[in-house]
């Protein structure tokens, strides 16, 4: 019987989700972006994680199978271990602040018979920083793995980031911020996530004068199209990204900087005023256009080293109880 899991790219407006194989593919036809419904109230929102799942395990185009392991990429704070979220003040997901999710949707899946006999019977649902996985997908399977030092980051309603030494997450360490995150390195009159972000973009088009109802990817169309006004926002947004990055950098000394996200697309307009930042340091800078890809291949892996943990306690218990 083949096994499958269910990966989730949790955002502030988009829930992506994809099947992916007992290897750790993406199944054909299966990548689905979603709502978030972030401001939706606990029952609704569960019930939509709930309904998302029950419509990913709908695309598997297999008789007999089942679903080992359901993995969440998503934004902090939370309490990864545990699968608590932490969220608020930002006006998404407020209304699952201190939920456990991990119990809220085992209960749901195990109340639906015609879902639960799906499931394997040992299955996990795992969850960890987008920014982490997307870090660790690379590092299996795309930019990160020629390198042995690298920096990723994640661009788009926050700044996400990880750190990667080789094959590893360096989190508490005196050369990278706490838990490898930068999004609250003080920088200029606030901290980097409100400069290096939608938000940060956003700020710099109502300094331009630019109309206030225009989404990043509008802008990025006014800006080929020769708009003097986009065309400065992005030019700024590249001089900040630099300016904000370079200590960072000069830190950590990566080889690479790799970086992911939907701004990330718009890197033609900003990348040279962000390379003009870093005169004079050698490393290599990676654009990623399909950051949830690599962030399904890290959601996959972190399944699979949670049954491998969970079967090496199983072996242990066995081996306890024929000593007692």
């Amino acid at each position: 019987m083949n096994e499958y899991a269910i990966a989730f790219d949790v955002g502030g407006l988009f829930i992506k989700s994809a099947v992916l194989s007992s290897h750790g593919n993406v199944c054909k036809d299966t990548m689905v972006i979603y709502p978030a419904k972030a401001k939706e109230e606990k029952e609704k929102l569960l019930e939509h994680f709930v309904s998302i799942i029950q419509q990913q395990i709908n695309k598997i185009n297999d008789k007999w199978f089942k679903v080992f392991g359901i993995g969440f990429a998503f934004p902090g704070p939370f309490d990864y271990e545990n699968g608590i979220s932490y969220i608020r003040g930002i006006d998404k997901f407020e209304h699952i602040y201190g939920v456990n999710l991990r119990e809220e949707l085992m209960e749901r899946l195990g109340s639906q018979p015609g879902l639960k006999k799906k499931l394997s019977p040992n299955y996990r649902i795992v969850f960890d920083n987008d920014a982490n996985l997307f870090a660790l997908g690379e590092l299996l399977s795309g930019k990160a793995k020629t390198y042995a030092k690298s920096m990723c980051v994640t661009i788009g309603t926050g700044t996400g980031s990880a750190f990667i030494e080789h094959g590893l997450l360096v989190k508490e360490r005196s050369d990278v911020p706490e838990n490898g995150w930068i999004y609250n390195t003080p920088f200029e009159a606030s901290i980097i996530d409100d400069y290096i972000s939608k938000r940060g973009i956003m700020r710099l088009a109502a300094e331009q004068g630019l109309p206030s109802g225009l989404d990043v990817k509008e802008l990025a169309e006014l800006s080929r199209s020769g708009h003097e006004g986009a065309a400065a926002v992005f030019h700024q947004f590249g001089t900040n990204m630099g300016r904000a990055f370079l200590p960072l950098i000069d830190a950590f000394q990566p080889e690479a900087v790799i970086i992911g996200g939907q701004i990330a697309k718009s890197h033609d307009l900003f990348g040279r005023a962000f390379l003009e930042q870093l005169q004079g340091v050698t490393l290599q800078i990676e654009y990623v256009e399909q950051t949830s890809h690599s962030t399904f291949v890290g959601v996959s892996k972190l399944l699979r080293l949670a049954m491998d943990q969970d079967s090496e306690q199983s072996e242990g218990s066995e081996r306890l109880d024929k000593l007692s």
